[in-house]
C-alpha cells in the first residue's frame, strides 16, 4: 500500500484547467465513488478549491494506482486532447513522505497563494468531513487528515503566519484598491454569497465602503448576505444595471456558467460615461464568473486568479520570516506522521518476508527430496524430507534474522521507511522501489533560503538555496 497525492495547483496549472479539473460539492460523492471503484485505490480524499485540485489516496502501487487516478481527473473534468496535454505538463505527484509532507504544508498556508491564508483549514477539513460521509476513509487516511488539521491548528498559534488574515477574497480587494487609490465612498458590487463573497464583503467594509450592492442566484442569501453590511441586495438578472452603478466588482460565484459577459461590461462602462473612473473587476469565482473578454473592455481593468500571484509577492514577503518557523514545525510533525506509518508498516513487512521465505524453503525441499530420490533410486521417507524442510527453514529463518530485526529497531525512526521501502522491493514485495516525485522534487524539499536554519538538518544552515532537492542526506 501507497499512500499519494495526484493533482495541479496554482503553481502548474492556470485558472481555466483549474476551472475544468475543479470538483463542486454536490458531485463530490460521485467523483469519490468512480476513484474507489478502481481496485487499485482503497482510501481517497479530494482537495478542491479555487487554487488546487489534488486527490489524496492509498493505492496498491504507485505507478497503477496513480494511472488510475489520472484517468478518472481527466474522464471528469472532460478534457479534450489539448487539455489531456496540458494537464499531464500541470500534474503534480508525490507519495509516501513527500505526500504527506505536501499535505501538511497545504494545511498550514505555506503552498498557498496568498501565504498565510486562512481559508485553507476549513477547506481541509470540508473535504475530509465529506470523504468520510462518503465511506472513502480508511485508516491511513483518516491518520493522515486529522494530523494535517492539527498541524494546521497549531502552525497559527504558535506562528504569526496568520496575523492580519488575508484570504483570497481580501486580496482581491486590495488588488482593487491598487487600481483605484481610496476605496471609501467608492461602489461596490459582490457577486456570490459563497464563503469568498462573505469575506470580501467584511473587508470591503472593513477599507470604508458603505454603497454595497450583494448580487446572487437566490435572493434570500442575497438579502442574509447584505445585511450584515447594510448593503442591498440583488438578483442576478439585475447585473446589467448593477455594473453601470459600480465601481468595483468582485465576482466570486463560481458555477458552470459566466454570469459577466464581454457586452454587458462594455455596455455598463458607456452607460457610466466617458469621464467615469473606470470599473475595476476581480474575478475569483472558479470556474470563471466573468467572460475573459472583458480583458479587452476599455473603461474597464479585470483581473482573475492568476494576476492575484503577483500581487501578493510582497506578503509572501513579508510573512516570510514566520514561514520558516511554519516549515520547521511541518517538518517535525511530518517526522512524527512518517514514525506512525514506519512502526504500522513494519510488522506486516516482516510477515510478508517470512512468509515469503516459507514459501521458497517448502519449493527447495521438495527439490531436494526429489533429488535425491533420483540419486538413490528409493523415494524419500517422510522423515528425510522433515529434516529437509527444517534445515530449508532453519537457513531462511537465520538470514532474515538481522534484517528483520534492524527494521524493527528503525521503527521509530521517521527516515526508516527507507529501509522498509527497500526491504519490500529487495524481497520481491513490491513490483517497484517507491519514489517521491514526478515533478523533480525527491518528495520532502527545503525551501529555505541558503544560510538559514534548515529544520531537516538538524538546524544547520542550508546548502540548497531553494533548489528543489531533498534535505534527508
Amino acid at each position: 500500500m501507497t499512500l499519494v497525492v495526484v493533482g495541479v495547483s496554482h503553481k502548474t496549472a492556470g485558472v481555466e484547467l483549474r476551472g475544468k479539473l475543479a470538483v463542486p460539492a454536490d458531485r463530490l460523492r460521485a467523483d469519490l465513488s468512480r476513484l474507489l471503484a478502481n481496485d487499485e485505490v482503497s482510501e481517497a480524499v479530494v482537495l478542491s478549491t479555487c487554487n488546487r485540485t489534488e486527490a489524496y489516496a492509498v493505492v496498491l502501487a504507485a505507478p497503477k494506482g496513480v494511472r488510475a487516478i489520472v484517468e478518472t481527473l481527466r474522464r471528469n473534468a472532460g478534457l479534450d486532447a489539448d487539455g489531456v496535454r496540458e494537464l499531464d505538463r500541470a500534474l503534480v505527484v508525490k507519495q509516501g513522505p513527500g505526500a504527506v509532507e505536501h499535505l501538511f504544508r497545504v494545511v498550514s498556508s505555506l503552498d498557498s497563494l496568498v501565504l498565510g491564508e486562512a481559508q485553507i483549514i476549513g477547506q481541509v477539513r470540508r473535504a475530509f468531513a465529506a470523504a468520510e460521509d462518503a465511506g472513502a476513509v480508511g485508516e491511513t487516511t483518516r491518520r493522515l487528515f486529522r494530523s494535517a488539521l492539527e498541524v494546521g491548528k497549531r502552525v497559527r498559534e504558535e506562528t504569526a503566519i496568520g496575523e492580519r488574515p488575508v484570504s483570497v477574497s481580501t486580496a482581491a480587494v486590495q488588488l482593487a484598491e491598487r487600481a483605484l487609490g481610496e476605496l471609501r465612498g467608492r461602489r461596490a458590487l459582490v457577486v456570490g454569497t459563497g464563503e469568498m463573497g462573505l469575506l470580501a464583503l467584511s473587508y470591503l467594509e472593513e477599507r470604508g465602503v458603505s454603497d454595497i450592492v450583494v448580487a446572487n442566484r437566490t435572493f434570500e442569501r442575497a438579502e442574509e448576505a447584505a445585511a450584515r453590511v447594510g448593503g442591498t441586495p440583488a438578483m442576478l438578472d439585475e447585473l446589467g444595471e448593477r455594473l453601470a452603478q459600480a465601481d468595483l466588482v468582485v465576482a466570486c460565484a463560481g458555477g458552470e456558467d459566466v454570469l459577466i459577459a464581454r457586452d454587458a461590461l462594455a455596455r455598463a462602462v458607456e452607460a457610466r460615461g466617458a469621464d467615469a473612473s473606470p470599473i475595476v473587476v476581480v474575478d475569483v469565482g472558479l470556474p470563471r464568473t466573468v467572460d475573459p473578454a472583458c480583458a479587452d473592455v476599455a473603461g474597464a481593468v479585470c483581473f482573475d486568479l492568476d494576476d492575484l500571484d503577483a500581487a501578493m509577492a510582497e506578503n509572501a514577503r513579508s510573512r516570510a520570516a514566520e514561514s520558516v518557523r511554519a516549515e520547521a514545525l511541518v517538518a517535525r510533525q511530518t517526522d512524527a506522521f512518517l514514525a506512525w506509518m514506519q512502526e504500522r508498516d513494519v510488522i506486516p513487512t516482516v510477515k510478508q518476508m517470512h512468509g515469503k521465505a516459507r514459501g521458497v524453503c517448502a519449493s527447495e525441499a521438495a527439490r531436494a527430496a526429489k533429488a535425491l530420490a533420483a540419486l538413490h533410486g528409493v523415494e524419500t521417507s517422510e522423515e528425510e524430507r522433515a529434516v529437509l524442510e527444517a534445515l530449508a527453514s532453519a537457513v531462511a529463518k537465520k538470514l532474515l534474522h538481522g534484517p528483520a530485526a534492524r527494521l524493527r529497531k528503525q521503527a521509530g525512526d521517521p527516515d526508516a521507511y527507507r529501509y522498509t521501502e527497500a526491504a519490500r522491493y529487495l524481497f520481491g514485495l513490491d513490483a517497484y522501489p517507491q519514489g517521491f516525485s514526478c515533478r523533480s522534487d525527491e518528495g520532502r524539499t527545503c525551501r529555505l533560503v541558503s544560510g538559514s536554519a534548515c529544520a531537516r538538518h538538524g538546524g544547520d544552515a542550508c546548502p540548497h538555496h531553494r533548489e528543489e532537492r531533498s534535505c534527508i542526506v
